[in-house]
C-alpha cells in the first residue's frame, strides 16, 4: 500500500513500505502497532480531559473526553474486535469506525458550546 501527496504536488510516498521496512514486520503488523500508537496516546488525552471534567465540573472537557476516545480509541478496538470476532467485509469494519469517527466529531464540536447553553 502506497500512501500519496499527490494533492499537494509531490511524488507518492511509499510510507508503509519504508516504515514496513525500518521497523522489519509485515504490513499488518505495522498498521497494528501505527493503529495501538494511536489509541494509546488517544488514551493519554481523553483521561487528561477527563479529569480535567472531574476537577472543575467542566460538561465541555467531558464531551471532549469522549470525543476523542470516539475518535482514537473506540475505533481501533472495534475494528480488531469486529474484524476478528465476527467473519465480516471490510465494508462493515470501515463502516463501524466511520460511525464512530462521526460519534467523536459531534461530541467535540458539543465540547465548544459555552456551558451556559442549553
Amino acid at each position: 500500500m502506497t500512501v500519496g501527496v499527490g494533492a499537494l504536488g509531490v511524488d507518492s510516498v511509499p510510507v508503509l513500505e519504508a516504515a514496513t521496512t525500518a521497523f522489519g514486520l509485515d504490513e499488518e503488523t505495522t498498521i497494528f502497532f501505527a493503529g495501538l500508537a494511536s489509541a494509546t496516546l488517544g488514551t493519554v488525552v481523553a483521561w487528561t480531559a477527563y479529569r480535567g471534567y472531574a476537577r472543575n465540573d467542566s460538561r465541555p472537557m467531558l464531551f471532549l473526553a469522549i470525543g476523542v476516545a470516539f475518535l482514537t480509541i473506540v475505533p481501533f478496538v472495534l475494528a480488531y474486535a469486529v474484524d476478528q470476532i465476527m467473519a465480516v467485509t471490510d465494508a462493515i469494519v470501515l463502516l463501524v469506525v466511520t460511525a464512530c469517527h462521526l460519534v467523536g466529531l459531534v461530541a467535540i464540536v458539543r465540547s465548544f458550546r459555552r456551558p451556559d447553553s442549553p
